[in-house]
């Protein structure tokens, strides 16, 4: 199915995240002209946000959302809409089922084991590099330059992280040496393969360890930072934020910062997040943090009232 908007019209598409499932990543492109929005165009749901973790590239989109609301509104017609994840989609206020929108895609990933990884394939179709792994247990893709895409060839290499392509068509040839290929989830050899491969089935790849034997976790170290031990796809913060105005109206918000999303932000061994200063509001408040890999794992800032009753005591004027 094509969503279509009258050319003078807008209309609108929500991805809602459901809280306590972790992050949801979706792309989606139109036709025609495609911008971020806080209105959500009819849907019951409210808070959408606009923030650095969503990529706007002309007509096409990226981003993820954790347990709250991204909203777009396009012209022309909606041709792509893929979410991975646990989430309720709308348009124009109604819900609908993301598979049913656009055209349909297949989505490859190859995720690396720690060692040198090189693959390559062809494919009959059009392919694109992407963030979204189809359900593969790395739940993130990196985008490098390193790896080619040229037409339907491709080839890459990758060590610890993903790779990941989305395909409309056939893949005719596949060569994997090292790590673990999926296709739509299901772990993949090469054409003809029937979905389990034949390689093993413990599901453990390496995600989630630290690569020196010690047990994976995280600490805060005060308000706004965490410390990460392990490797893990990307880490969530859930955020209370405040700009401090007297004025009418909610005085907190509740957000969510994602670190990982970027080619730069690796996770593995002992890693310090840290939540920009001012990124959401002049006050903030990390309360808790979720790291997504093979596994996953939650932790709590034991600070987080102190640093709360902080930020209340700015409005102690009002």
């Amino acid at each position: 199915m094509t969503v279509q908007a009258q050319q003078s019209e807008w209309s609108y598409v929500v991805v809602s995240g459901t809280p306590g499932t972790g992050p949801v990543r979706y792309e989606l492109e139109a036709t025609d002209t495609l911008e971020k929005t806080a209105e959500t165009g009819g849907a019951p749901v409210s808070g959408a946000s606009i923030n650095a973790n969503d990529v706007l590239d002309g007509s096409f989109a990226d981003g993820v959302v954790v347990g709250g609301v991204d909203a777009y509104r396009f012209r022309g017609d909606l041709t792509l809409l893929s979410v991975d994840g646990d989430a309720t989609v709308y348009v124009d206020g109604t819900q609908i089922d993301p598979d049913s929108v656009g055209s349909s895609y297949d989505y490859l990933a190859v995720v690396g084991d720690g060692s040198k990884t090189d693959y390559s394939f062809e494919v009959d179709g059009d392919v694109a590099k992407t963030k979204m792994t189809g359900g593969a247990p790395s739940a993130f893709a990196s985008q490098q330059t390193a790896d080619s895409v040229d037409a339907g060839s491709v080839s890459g290499t990758v060590f610890g992280g993903a790779d990941a392509f989305r395909i409309a068509g056939d893949v005719t040839e596949f060569d994997l040496s090292g790590g673990t290929a999926y296709l739509n989830g299901q772990e993949y050899t090469g054409p003809g393969s029937s979905g389990d491969g034949n390689g093993s089935d413990d599901g453990d790849d390496g995600r989630g360890q630290t690569g020196n034997g010690s047990e994976p976790g995280m600490e805060f170290l005060d308000c706004t930072t965490v410390e990460v031990t392990g490797s893990f796809d990307q880490v969530s913060l859930s955020v209370l934020a405040s700009d401090g105005d007297c004025g009418p109206g909610p005085r907190f918000s509740e957000q969510e910062y994602v670190f990982g999303l970027n080619a730069d932000e690796i996770i593995e061994g002992t890693t310090t997040i840290s939540l920009p200063s001012g990124y959401f509001g002049t006050y903030q408040v990390v309360e808790s943090a979720t790291a997504e890999g093979a596994s996953s794992m939650s932790v709590s800032n034991s600070d987080a009232d102190a640093c709360r009753a902080e930020m209340e005591s700015q409005f102690e004027n009002c």
